[in-house]
């Protein structure tokens, strides 16, 4: 059986705080093991005058990734919402974690310079648009020291 995962970056709106942040995190856990959902929530703080940026990555039967997909996008406690990617696994890369949160750390993003600004054009061009879309993937489990993709 395969499972479906998608990958996508926004950023946060102004007002952003880390009570709204756990407030998302304890929603989505909920919802997310009522509907067999996986996933990971990365947030990025913002740099020069940018409250930060989110990346996730939800992975579970294809009809209800879409149907939390389209709740995602329509709320608007983010903006520039960008699917970076999305298809079919063989497995889950996150298979224990209904939503896991992390906040990147200046030494982490010192690790993985791509991170350091999702809004930022050079990641549009690159990642989100150009020929590195497919190591998000790989970027993101790397981040939690997850098991390597097949």
């Amino acid at each position: 059986m395969t499972v479906h995962h998608l990958v996508y970056v926004s950023q946060a709106a102004p007002g952003m705080s880390d009570a709204t942040i756990a407030e998302i995190v304890e929603a989505s856990r909920a919802y997310n093991a009522a509907h067999g959902i996986t996933g990971v929530l990365l947030f990025v703080p913002g740099r020069d005058g940018h409250v930060g940026s989110f990346m996730q990555l939800l992975e579970g039967e294809s009809g209800e990734v879409k149907s939390l997909t389209e709740m995602i996008l329509a709320d608007p406690r983010h903006h520039t919402k960008v699917v970076l990617t999305q298809g079919q696994r063989e497995r889950r890369c996150f298979p224990d974690w209904s939503m896991a949160l992390k906040t990147a750390a200046p030494e982490e993003i010192a690790d993985h310079p791509i991170l350091a600004n999702l809004a930022n054009k050079e990641f549009m061009d690159k990642v989100a648009c150009g020929p590195e879309a497919n190591t998000v993937l790989p970027l993101l489990m790397d981040f939690w020291d997850a098991e390597p993709l097949d």
